[in-house]
């Protein structure tokens, strides 16, 4: 299995500083992972919160191509409906270039309407949008040149310069598993940013052989959030504060949608606080092998949004030399 650092540049309130200076820790942070063998680095997107979330994620994975020589740099998850497609196309071949050929690019629709209303956008014609923006998004990747006439997108001549280091488009993967984003899967070849169950994962495999494609070359990607510690105690007191602030937020930002939580349980039920024994075995539990859910690259979200720098980069070392060996051998 592979492993990736999530990052969110988050500055909560309670724990603010200035963002220039969240911004370099963070870096920092990117650039010690590097060191330690994780292998992805990923950055999230949200518009028009408390917090500071990652509001321009290109911008952010171009900064992390330059601090870093070898992750892949993944977006978890660019929310597509919210950008036109073409300016997409070029930000993305570009962070392809400066990353020499590392960028992932995870695509979603977006679920926070207060995201889309300040814009302007129609939250609910977001599915239709983000499969023309499909559309435009691998045309620009994959044409030397190309028209297009849709309901949200005409375009004349288009032509995208520099095309991306990967051909015939850098790797794709989507967040979802709704029955129409399998479908988008299926249709793009694509894996998710979700690790999906056995019963999803072998729906979109019938799904996918549909479309003439072979499923054995997708790759699926999910997600754990926690801290680490030299033992569970020790990892909850530093993290507990940090992680319920982070977990609040996200289930609020579901309530306000007219959406149930995403975050239903126990804070220690939902998130992996612990030595690094019990993360490796958490970790097996949920995605090992046999009826559990399909992952071939973890994203880690430590949740430390608001910790001291220096208590991240402690956790950091102690993730990299005790949980990532036994990470990868799963």
């Amino acid at each position: 299995m592979e492993v990736g650092l999530f990052c969110a540049f988050r500055n909560p309130p309670p724990w603010a500083r200035p963002p220039e200076q969240l911004y370099a820790d963070c870096l920092e942070q990117i650039r010690f992972a590097e060191e330690l063998g994780f292998d992805g680095v990923w950055i999230g997107e949200h518009h028009f919160t408390d917090d500071g979330f990652a509001p321009s994620v290109m911008t952010l994975a171009a900064a992390v191509a330059a601090v870093t020589t070898r992750v892949q740099i993944g977006t978890y998850v660019l929310l597509l409906p919210q950008h036109h497609p073409v300016r997409v196309a070029e930000a993305a071949a570009t962070v392809d270039v400066l990353s020499g050929g590392r960028l992932i690019l995870g695509l979603g629709l977006g679920y926070r309407t207060k995201e889309f209303e300040p814009v302007s956008l129609d939250y609910h014609h977001r599915g239709a949008l983000m499969d023309e923006s499909l559309e435009v998004l691998v045309n620009c990747f994959t044409e030397d040149e190309f028209s297009y006439d849709g309901r949200y997108f005409q375009l004349s001549n288009v032509a995208v310069t520099p095309k991306p280091v990967q051909q015939p488009t850098p790797r794709i993967i989507f967040g979802g598993w709704s029955e129409a984003m399998l479908r988008r899967a299926a249709r793009f070849g694509v894996g998710l940013a979700i690790a999906p169950s056995a019963e999803v994962a072998e729906r979109l495999a019938r799904i996918v052989e549909e479309h003439g494609r072979d499923p054995r070359e997708q790759r699926h990607y999910g997600m754990a959030l926690g801290f680490v510690g030299e033992t569970d105690d020790a990892a909850w007191e530093l993290a507990k504060d940090h992680a319920a602030w982070e977990i609040d937020h996200y289930n609020g930002w579901f309530l306000e949608s007219g959406l149930p939580k995403q975050f239903a349980r126990d804070l220690r039920e939902e998130c992996i606080f612990g030595s690094p024994e019990q993360w490796i075995a958490a970790v097996e539990q949920q995605f090992g092998d046999g009826d559990r859910r399909r992952c071939d690259h973890l994203v880690v979200e430590l949740t430390v949004s608001g910790m001291a720098h220096a208590d991240v980069m402690r956790g950091l070392e102690l993730f990299g030399k005790e949980v990532l060996p036994g990470l990868h051998a799963l």
